[in-house]
């Protein structure tokens, strides 16, 4: 179920989220991820900035924690596999209407880019994905993921998405034996929805780091 409330975390600091990458990836998250989540909104005045009630702002901050959690638990996994595949949100393009010249591909249930925007982030996420031997999907919804993966035999997934709906989809993919990599918006909504590409970079190049 995707959340009630929208909200937009890019204004905060990108500490937090070095922060909670590093934790995760130390294995130093607590056992109780609640109250971590609860003192970092504090921290860094997360309700604040967002504008977003104290018990919302814990609520997406400790999503992104599980999501850094699972991160870390499937990496070694997911850097042996070779069949892979990008999925991107369809409301972080550039243009939600006929200005984006994206085909949809009925039998998927998916957009896909023909870069018609240099200054697009899908375009420039679709770029990079192909650059890396991916294949790139730009979904309209969590739902469509079944679909795709039950007709492709893929070893690795890297998704960007909300925090709730990569929740759902990590547990689908696991009954698939499919090891991922999350990336969470960092603004929702239904349109002009953003994520940090470098987050997306560093994990797509990480093998070669």
């Amino acid at each position: 179920m995707s959340y009630s409330f929208t909200f937009d975390l890019s204004k905060l600091s990108q500490t937090l989220f070095k922060d909670i990458a590093e934790l995760s990836e130390k294995g130093k998250v607590p056992k109780k991820i609640g109250d971590m989540a609860r003192n970092l909104v504090k921290r860094f005045n997360v309700n604040k900035i967002t504008g977003l009630p104290v018990g919302d702002s814990i609520t997406v901050i400790e999503d992104i924690i599980n999501i850094h959690i699972k991160n870390s638990l499937f990496k070694e996994r997911f850097l042996k596999t070779s069949k892979r595949a990008l999925f991107l949100p369809h409301c972080c393009r550039k243009f939600m209407d006929a200005r984006c010249k994206a085909d949809f591909d009925l039998e998927t249930s998916t957009y896909t880019c023909n870069h018609c925007s240099e200054d697009c982030v899908i375009n420039q996420a679709t770029k990079l994905g192909k650059k890396e031997n991916y294949d790139v999907y730009i979904l309209p919804g969590a739902s469509c993921v079944r679909k795709i993966i039950q007709k492709n035999a893929y070893e690795g997934i890297v998704g960007v998405a909300c925090t709730d709906e990569l929740k759902l989809a990590t547990n689908m993919l696991e009954q698939f034996n499919i090891s991922s990599q999350g990336i969470p918006l960092l603004k929702n909504g239904c349109s002009e929805t953003r994520f940090n590409f470098d987050t997306l970079l560093k994990i797509i190049k990480r093998e070669k780091n």
